[in-house]
């Protein structure tokens, strides 16, 4: 199907508050292949640019390749015509691709050399500092093992000026600090790389905080590798794009002796596998999770059972330590073969079976929130219900262990500590989990959902809420949990807006309708209406045909004929919940191109609306009016359209900031010739003719 090159600008602005995923990749593509059908030079190249940045922090850089290679062509071929911003951007997004390049063996070495040697070129055409070029070739020395070279070029850029092409003073060190631990200069490592766990990018401070662990233990600074790997892992541990960051944590916890903690990480994250950003980020984290395993394996467990959560609806089947130990092994080594066979040495193979096989680095390092001190702090119950933890792990009693960790959770989030009754809470799941109490652990989930919400953590609540209701079979639901549409529904508003986010809903509702609740049936609905964007490809689709059909009916059923021949509700339904249904459902409708059927709902929601007393409808009165004018607008009605944006105009005590409405009017006053007053009016609200045309589309 084709689209037009405004519908293409509405898909294009649809993205931007979409989560990364397949529907945002999607979406993203979609609007690339039909820009370039209708020849939309320049717009095709910014929405590359711009899907360049989302697939470079997302796990699909291999995508970035694509983009990149598109607009570097273009800017090649016109460079008058791309010039300014655009050039600066592809200069910066050069060292996303020499990042990224170099971690996929089955491309060249040359590539990489060459497309390095490209970036010098560029930089030094364009007056630029060799700063950055100097990084990346550091790093690309760093990860051939051809450590004399990274040194080499380390110093370099340690003497080189920094400019507007130099990473951020958290990347840098970041990569310093790399090349320093190779080295075993530890405590320069350190030097370097502490000021940087200051920073704010989106690379930090997660990465300079995941390469200082090993230089922390080796220099005996465990409270210091413990501290940067619980902030590392809270902002790693929801996005696979730190796949690789998350191996070096996972290897942590072999180093300070956490086992448990480094088996509860590769259960929650080894599904990350199937999605890894790069083979080498692949790699890394099979090897760090093997050496996490044959560690749990030598210690005479080899035969316990690993349970992995649903991501997604499905679940890895259960495996055996000592299976899936070799089973990361083997791919670890299958991956660093390839590296070797195009670096034309060892080095990569040598280094995994080193991190395979790593022990414990001097004394343990505490990371449980049982093992830190709580009992120090906080109220009598709380330090009662710590001890009982420990007294009952050193006696055996997982299960009760379990239950008591579950209640210290409750206990700490009675007294707002917050985030330590996530934290306590997240342990408590998952003993439960590997002890299969399964009904237990739902209500935990549900009590770690409310820690993280109370935290002011919304992913990880929705995340935890998501969970939850992904392993919770509908009809074996806990009685101690609230009844299951009223979860959707929670998780929907966590969600805030999104396909996803209606999809919640749109469950809810369904659920509801079950349980005989029909005004939170409708309700819900609603929500589902109003928070999925306009349009759309794939899955998001789906969802929304299966939302719009579902709507019509509902309320074809709800709506009837009164006596005087107007429109009727059921006497189930609240007016004004049914009139919002009505709205939300005509906008998308509208956004559809369904033009006339949007007209009709809206023209039903302003009957409904009109029969209560003007002070209780006043805002639900004047959206539906504004979107009632904009509908005939569409339609070439603009005397209807001016009709229904003066009344809504009227409805407002104070119409003085309602310049959606009076833009409304203007359209349909110039649509009509009326040009003078819509000037007249126009100036009178302090707007111009660029506001219309914002407004247009």
């Amino acid at each position: 199907m084709s689209r037009t090159e405004q519908e293409l600008q509405e898909l294009y602005r649809s993205t931007h508050g979409m989560p990364a995923g397949p529907a945002k990749f999607a979406a993203l593509e979609e609007v690339i292949r039909h820009a370039d059908a209708l020849g939309l030079v320049e717009f095709a190249f910014g929405v590359r640019m711009s899907a360049t940045s989302v697939f470079q922090h997302s796990w699909v850089p291999s995508r970035a390749f694509l983009t990149f290679s598109w607009c570097l062509a273009a800017y090649d071929r016109e460079p008058e015509r791309f010039a300014g911003h655009h050039e600066h951007t592809l200069l910066w997004q050069f060292k996303w691709m020499v990042y990224s390049v170099q971690q996929f063996p089955d491309v060249p070495l040359g590539r990489t050399l060459d497309l390095l040697d490209d970036m010098e070129r560029r930089y030094r055409r364009g007056g630029h500092s060799m700063h950055a070029v100097l990084q990346h070739r550091g790093l690309v020395a760093e990860s051939l093992g051809d450590l004399e070279q990274a040194q080499d070029f380390y110093e370099q850029m340690a003497l080189t000026r920094r400019d507007g092409l130099s990473d951020c003073s958290g990347c840098v060190p970041s990569s310093q600090v790399r090349t320093l631990v190779a080295l075993g200069r530890d405590e320069e490592a350190i030097r370097i790389g502490e000021p940087a766990r200051r920073s704010g990018c989106t690379e930090q401070p997660q990465w300079i905080n995941s390469e200082l662990l090993l230089p922390y233990v080796r220099t005996g600074l465990g409270e210091q590798a413990a501290e940067a790997h619980r902030s590392a892992y809270r902002r790693i541990r929801d996005n696979p794009h730190h796949l690789g960051e998350l191996a070096s944590n996972v290897l942590f916890c072999v180093y300070s002796g956490n086992l448990g903690r480094g088996l509860d990480l590769v259960e929650r994250h080894l599904s990350w596998l199937d999605r890894a950003r790069t083979p080498f980020a692949e790699m890394e984290f099979a090897a760090a999770a093997a050496a996490v395993l044959s560690a749990v394996e030598a210690g005479g467990e080899g035969a316990s059972t690993l349970r992995f959560p649903a991501v997604e609806g499905r679940r890895r089947p259960d495996a055996r330590v000592a299976d899936l130990a070799a089973e990361l092994r083997a791919r670890a080594l299958s991956v660093a073969a390839r590296f070797d066979t195009r670096n034309g040495n060892t080095y990569q193979s040598t280094r995994m079976r080193e991190w395979m096989n790593a022990g414990p680095i001097g004394e343990p390092t505490p990371l449980s929130v049982f093992e830190r001190g709580l009992q120090d702090r906080g109220g009598e119950k709380v330090r009662r219900l710590v001890d009982r933890v420990a007294a009952l792990t050193a006696a055996g009693d997982l299960a009760g262990a379990a239950r008591t960790r579950v209640a210290a959770a409750e206990a700490l989030l009675a007294d707002e500590r917050n985030a330590e009754a996530a934290e306590a809470a997240e342990e408590a799941v998952r003993e439960l989990d590997r002890l299969g109490l399964a009904g237990e652990a739902a209500v935990c989930r549900w009590l770690l959902a409310r820690a993280h919400r109370e935290d002011g953590e919304w992913r990880r609540a929705a995340a935890a809420l998501g969970e939850l209701l992904d392993s919770q079979d509908p009809q074996t639901a806990s009685p101690a949990l609230p009844p299951r549409p009223e979860l959707e529904a929670r998780l929907g508003e966590w969600l805030g807006h999104g396909p996803e986010a209606a999809a919640r809903y749109l469950s809810a509702a369904r659920g509801f309708a079950a349980a005989g609740r029909d005004a939170d049936r409708l309700s819900a609905l609603a929500q589902a209406l109003r928070r999925h964007p306009w349009g759309g490809t794939g899955p998001a689709s789906d969802t929304l045909a299966g939302l719009l059909g579902e709507t019509g009916s509902v309320l074809d059923d709800l709506l009837g004929e009164a006596a005087d021949g107007g429109p009727a509700v059921a006497e189930e339904a609240d007016t004004d919940t049914v009139a919002e249904l009505l709205l939300q459902y005509a906008r998308h409708l509208r956004s559809a191109g369904r033009h006339r059927e949007a007209a009709d709902r809206l023209l039903t929601a302003r009957t409904l609306l009109e029969r209560r007393p003007p002070a209780e409808t006043e805002g639900a009165l004047n959206a539906v009016l504004t979107e009632l004018g904009e509908v005939h607008l569409r339609l070439g009605d603009p005397a209807a359209a001016e009709e229904a944006a003066r009344a809504a105009l009227d409805v407002l005590d104070d119409p003085g900031d309602a310049w959606e409405e009076i833009l409304v009017l203007v359209r349909a006053l110039k649509a009509r010739g009326a040009d003078q007053e819509a000037a007249e009016l126009l100036s009178a609200h302090g707007l111009d003719e660029t506001d219309l045309d914002d407004e247009e589309d």
